[in-house]
Parts: C-alpha cells; sequence; structure tokens
C-alpha cells in the first residue's frame, strides 16, 4: 500500500513542475513542508531520546549486547519510517524552490530588460566613472600635496636659526 502512495507520489513529483507556476499557493506548501519537518524533527528527537533511555536501562541487565543491539534494531526502524515521509517531502520541497527561483529570474530578466531601468543602469555607469576619475585626481592632488610640505618642510629646516 505504502509502495503504491510513494510510486503515485513520485509520478506526480516527476511531471508536475512542467505544470506549475510559482505563486501564493507554493509559498503556502512550503510554509507546511517547513512545519511538517518541524514534526519530523520532533519525533527524530523523540525516538534518539528513547534510544538514549533504552541503551542506559541495557546496561543494568546481564545481556547487556543483546539488549544494545534491540534497542538499536527499535531506533532503526523508527528512523526508517521519518526518513520513508521525509524523502518524498524533500523532493518536492526542492521540486517548489526550483520553481520559485526561476520564477524570481524571469521576473528579473524582465526588469532588466526595461528599457528606463536600462537607461538609468547606464547613467549610474556614467556616474562611477565619473567618481572614479574624481577620485584618482583628489588622489594625484593629495600626493603632490604632500611632496610639497615635504618639500617645504626640508627647506623650513635648513634655514631655520639652529
Amino acid at each position: 500500500m505504502n509502495l503504491i502512495r510513494y510510486v503515485t507520489l513520485s509520478i506526480s513529483l516527476a511531471i508536475l513542475p512542467t505544470f506549475v507556476y510559482a505563486g501564493p499557493a507554493e509559498q503556502a506548501e512550503l510554509s507546511d513542508i517547513s512545519s511538517r519537518q518541524e514534526q519530523l524533527n520532533l519525533k527524530r528527537d523523540w525516538a534518539k531520546y528513547r534510544l538514549e533511555k533504552s541503551q542506559h536501562d541495557c546496561y543494568s541487565q546481564f545481556f547487556t549486547s543483546r539488549c544494545l543491539e534491540k534497542a538499536r534494531l527499535a531506533h532503526r526502524e523508527e528512523i526508517k519510517e521519518i526518513r520513508a515521509q521525509e524523502i518524498p517531502m524533500h523532493e518536492r520541497e526542492r521540486v517548489l524552490k526550483s520553481i520559485i527561483k526561476d520564477e524570481r529570474e524571469a521576473e528579473r530578466a524582465a526588469s532588466q530588460a526595461d528599457p528606463a531601468k536600462a537607461e538609468k543602469r547606464a547613467e549610474n555607469v556614467k556616474d562611477f566613472e565619473q567618481k572614479k576619475i574624481d577620485q584618482d585626481q583628489r588622489q594625484k592632488d593629495l600626493e603632490k600635496r604632500r611632496a610639497e610640505s615635504e618639500a617645504r618642510a626640508k627647506e623650513n629646516k635648513k634655514s631655520g636659526p639652529f
């Protein structure tokens, strides 16, 4: 029964990306996935707690190794169930995130193709180049003033009263 659901879910996840566009529904589904992931993380933490508790209890028994093996086996079964729920959920999350990313990239490309923004970018580049030229000029002036200052300082030392 679970295998049939898993196969059906996998097939639907493989076909779905070609038909879906990003929107509020995908954002809501992503938040739902994250809440389900938090629940699964909680289940995983409880499974770890039960493993550690049963391992602690095993050390008081005579056949410690066998008890530890049983505890690990039970833990592995719990984690296996959790993992079976996580795998399709993570696949769907990756699909949704790629859809949203593609949609954002398409919006960004469309906004960059806007002639008004292209003109603004060209103006910004021109302003940046001018600022760069001005900064280079200020740097040259500063170096020149420092050199002149050093020359005056040497002159003043030579012509000093002592």
